[in-house]
Formats: C-alpha cells, sequence, structure tokens
C-alpha cells in the first residue's frame, strides 16, 4: 500500500507540477532521503533490471524470449553457462566502480540470469544495496552468496574485491567495513588484516593497527611489506628499538631488502645511532646507485657526529644524483 500510494503521488507530481521534471524522477546512485528511496522504487516497478534477480517477477513471453535469446548468444560466445556470468559480473563490478549502480545492476542480473547458482551475481546484489544503505537486503544477499559458493574460494576473493573498490574510492568507512567483513569471514585472510592493520595507523589508531599487523604477520611471517608498515608506525609512536627488530626480521629473511635497510636507518637515526644508520645507508647506496636521498641522510648523520667535512661530502654526492641540496651546503658551510 506504501509503494502503491508512493507511485500515485509521483505520477500527479510528474504530470502536474513543473518543479518535479525528468531529470528528480531519475534512478538514484546512492538515495540519501525517503524522496529519492522513493524515486527508486518508482523506477524499479517499470524497470526490472533494477531490482536483483528481476524483482522475481514472472516475465512476460516477450520478455521470456529475449532473455533466451541473450541467454544463447552468451553461451555461443563462452561456450560454458559459469564463464559467460563470470564475465558479466566483471563488467558488474566495473560499472560499481565507477559509481554507475543502474547500469551495474543490469550486468548483475544479467550474470543471475545465465547462472542462477553462481554466487558472484549475489554478491554483486549485495554490494549495490549495502552502498544504497540498506543494509537489512544487502545482508540477505550476503548470506545467499555464502551458501552459493560452497569452496569459499570465490567469496574471499570477491570479499576483498569489494573493499578494494572501497579503498579505490576512497570511501574510508565503507572501506573499513568491508575489510572488516572479509576478516570476520575467513579469519586467514591476511589480506583483509594487513589492510587494516595499515589504514588504521593512517587514521592515527595505533592499538588496532598494531593488533591487525601482529594478525598479518602470524598469517603470513614472510610477507616483508607488514614489518616495513609496523616499524614505521613504531618510529612514529617512538618504539624505535621494535622497529630497529622488524627491519631487521626484514633484512635476515631478504638481504636486498632496500626497504629494510632504509627503514631500519631511519629507526636508527632517531634512536640517535648514527654510525649504525651511516653502515645501513651505505647498503642502501649499494643496492640503489641512483637515488639521492640516501647520501643526504648519510650527510645528516655526519653532521650530527661533527664530522662535517664528510657531511659536506655526502651533499656534494647527492646533489651530482640529482638532489636540490644547494640549501644544506650553506647550512653546513660547505665550501663551493
Amino acid at each position: 500500500m506504501r509503494l502503491l500510494f508512493k507511485i500515485i503521488c509521483f505520477a500527479l507530481c510528474f504530470v502536474v507540477l513543473t518543479s518535479c521534471d525528468s531529470e528528480s524522477m531519475q534512478y538514484k546512485n546512492k538515495p540519501d532521503d525517503e524522496f529519492a528511496q522513493g524515486v527508486n522504487e518508482w523506477n524499479e516497478v517499470y524497470h526490472r533490471n533494477l531490482k536483483p534477480r528481476y524483482g522475481n517477477s514472472e516475465p512476460t513471453d516477450k520478455q521470456r524470449m529475449v532473455d533466451k535469446e541473450f541467454i544463447d548468444g552468451m553461451l555461443k560466445d563462452y561456450k560454458d553457462k559459469t564463464i559467460a556470468a563470470k564475465r558479466l559480473a566483471n563488467r558488474g563490478w566495473y560499472y560499481f566502480f565507477h559509481n554507475k549502480i543502474d547500469t551495474a545492476m543490469f550486468r548483475f542480473n544479467q550474470s543471475w540470469l545465465i547462472d542462477s547458482t553462481y554466487a558472484e551475481s549475489y554478491f554483486g546484489f549485495a554490494a549495490i544495496k549495502e552502498y544504497q544503505g540498506l543494509k537489512s537486503e544487502s545482508d540477505k544477499f550476503y548470506q545467499t552468496a555464502y551458501k552459493h559458493d560452497n569452496s569459499d574460494t570465490l567469496s574471499k576473493k570477491i570479499l576483498n574485491k569489494i573493499a578494494d573498490i572501497k579503498e579505490q574510492q576512497k570511501d574510508t568507512t565503507s572501506m573499513l567495513n568491508a575489510f572488516h567483513r572479509a576478516f570476520n569471514k575467513f579469519p586467514n585472510n591476511d589480506i583483509a588484516s594487513g589492510k587494516l592493520g595499515y589504514f588504521y595507523s593512517i587514521l592515527n589508531k595505533p592499538d588496532s593497527a598494531l593488533k591487525y599487523f601482529s594478525i598479518t604477520i602470524e598469517l603470513d611471517p614472510n610477507y616483508e611489506q607488514t614489518y616495513i608498515n609496523r616499524a614505521f608506525l613504531y618510529c612514529e609512536l617512538g618504539n624505535y628499538e621494535e622497529a630497529i627488530f622488524d627491519c631487521s626480521t626484514v633484512i635476515k629473511k631478504n638481504n636486498k631488502s632496500i626497504y629494510g635497510f632504509g627503514n631500519r636507518a631511519n629507526a636508527y637515526m632517531l634512536n640517535k645511532q648514527y654510525k649504525l644508520a651511516i653502515e645501513d645507508l651505505n647498503r642502501c647506496i649499494e643496492l640503489n646507485q641512483k637515488h639521492p636521498n640516501f647520501h643526504l641522510a648519510k650527510a645528516e648523520c655526519y653532521h650530527l657526529l661533527k664530522d662535517e667535512n664528510k657531511a659536506c661530502e655526502e651533499i656534494r654526492n647527492g646533489i651530482k644524483k640529482g638532489g636540490k641540496y644547494n640549501d644544506r651546503l650553506k647550512e653546513y658551510k660547505c665550501e663551493h
């Protein structure tokens, strides 16, 4: 009754009031009030493509014929219905990423039409409804998607994909929620835990960041970047010994890790262990002959050690490699 009332009201508004133009009645990607949600419901009545699974409505004879032609054409091109469904879902994610929600829904519906047992279309419906703020609908589609993925392989992949899309869209709240869902569903998901650690560190929530960094290291002790990320956070917190330990762990696993040596040098400098920092910076220069900033860091170490001749020498070496350090020549009172 509520929907019928809205349809009647919108129809009258559309016909009678000049302020209710065709643009105001267009489908809303993300309805933010009751009117916008009503506009979407109005559109969904006349366009079954806008509703997940075509609204479970019984297709007309003409629609059946069109659907059959579409299915036959896809199977002719891809030979296998699951492969065809996957290709259509990929298009759905493309439009979802670009915030073209109506077109994304069209593509996920087509994926579902080709193979209603393939889980990815349900994930698409869930992601769209979540984006539109319709949580209860979204949750139902997530649960349906899980049921259609017996191995959980696709579920883990797609949950990470949704979170990755939110990250690229710079939607921080939705991204964190998505990575939390991916991790809570799959506690062995080191990609999700690593991302949570990284973004919590950026958001200045060190307790949460350290929690997820530790989880990630436990899940994948050979992934260097997590140690580097945690070391960077330790430096910001003033825990230099912990940062040095994490960087040393990276170096033990990979003695050619320029990130391990570079970040350890930074931690040594912050901890006023300048001679050890110089040793690591020398190793960085061996690994990358072109980067001028390693010489700048060495110059700073020598300057703090009161060895101005070597500080000036490193500044000149950095300038030869393209560094813009003429101001340091003046600061260190170097002779040109």
